[in-house]
């Protein structure tokens, strides 16, 4: 059965509210930017550490402004 009781602040972020789409698009960065300097775990690595930073950031922002 499902339920359309979400968690408090949960609604309204949409799929920029899962920090896990943050990472993906992150590390896909990295691996773009692991091209440039011929270091592919580098860039993947450096990437996936920039999305979860960013998407931090992004969340709490949303959600301290009260847009939840």
């Amino acid at each position: 059965m499902t339920s359309k009781n979400t968690p408090p602040g949960a609604a309204g972020l949409g799929p920029w509210g899962n920090l896990g789409v943050w990472i993906a698009f992150g590390s896909l960065f990295g691996v773009v930017v692991g091209g440039f300097f011929d270091n592919a775990g580098f860039g993947v690595a450096l990437g996936a550490g920039l999305g979860v930073v960013v998407g931090s950031v992004f969340i709490a922002r949303r959600n301290a402004q009260g847009r939840s």
